[in-house]
């Protein structure tokens, strides 16, 4: 049962390149993670008072954690949504991906003061040589290397930003109201520093799928921690690549998107990165 939740987790967070690309330029990135945040926010506060785990964030105590993830929130999904709609989801992704799991690697040694094991040095080292692979062979192919940096930006603030919300002595409900507060705060302030178009009012499809994206965003989070209550964290990461493989297949299935044959090596690549310390069961150790 436990694998078969993070698969339809992985599955739920990679159908976000769908949710945006079909959203295109009716939102600016910034307003369209906003929006999402407030969205998810209807969804997810109610559940946390009906369950009564939504005390007090204690913010007296918690500012510094609670600014910092409001400061790198403000580089994940505007620039993130640019990489999607410029670069694609196949390679927006994968880059996405391997971003991740170096700056868990980084900002795990920098925030949380996790020691950087052999594991963890090799595996950034393949997730490096990954992502260049997929760089210089997509950007040789006239991609928008903006995006492609962009998409790397977004994963090194996802990481960043997950790394100190576990910091915060919250529960999960609360870490995860927290990280969608904190979100909204940053996303809507840039709306207006660079003078986003605001959307139309009205009987729009792409509000349809704002709200498809709100609710896969919810689903996909919920899928992913009730999965891991039932295989460890580890298994868990391994199978959370797949992201990868249903970004590639959602972007060819639906926006017949391609990738040049070194880009899917590349791909590969950014696979056994991840999946090289889960293998010898110490994935991201803090002794």
């Amino acid at each position: 049962m436990g694998y078969g939740l993070v698969i339809a987790s992985s599955f739920f967070y990679a159908s976000y390149g769908i949710w945006t690309t079909l959203m295109g330029d009716f939102f600016g990135g910034y307003t369209a993670a906003a929006l999402r945040s407030v969205v998810v926010l209807m969804i997810v506060v109610p559940f946390a008072v009906l369950t009564g785990e939504l005390p007090s964030f204690e913010f007296g105590k918690n500012w510094r954690v609670l600014t910092g993830m409001t400061m790198v929130s403000s580089l994940i999904w505007g620039l993130f949504y640019y990489s999607v709609l410029n670069a694609g989801i196949g390679v927006s992704f994968s880059l996405n991906y391997v971003a991740i799991i170096i700056g868990m690697i980084f900002f795990g040694w920098l925030f949380a003061k996790e020691r950087i094991t052999q594991e963890k040095l090799l595996s950034a080292c393949i997730g490096v040589a990954g992502l260049a692979l997929v760089y210089i062979t997509t950007a040789s192919e006239g991609s928008n290397s903006l995006a492609l940096v962009f998409a790397v930006v977004s994963g090194l603030s996802v990481a960043a930003n997950t790394v100190l919300a576990k910091r915060l002595p919250y529960s999960t409900t609360q870490a995860v109201v927290a990280m969608w507060v904190t979100g909204m705060l940053a996303n809507t302030p840039m709306i207006f520093i660079l003078r986003e178009p605001l959307p139309q009012i009205g009987l729009h499809v792409e509000w349809v799928y704002l709200a498809i994206f709100a609710f896969a965003s919810v689903l996909s989070s919920w899928l992913m921690l009730r999965g891991m209550s039932y295989v460890d964290a580890g298994i868990a990461g391994v199978i959370g690549t797949l992201e990868i493989v249903f970004g590639i297949i959602f972007g060819v299935m639906f926006f017949d998107e391609t990738l040049p044959t070194f880009a899917y090596l590349g791909v590969v690549v950014i696979l056994v990165a991840a999946a090289f310390p889960y293998i010898n069961g110490k994935y991201f150790a803090a002794s």
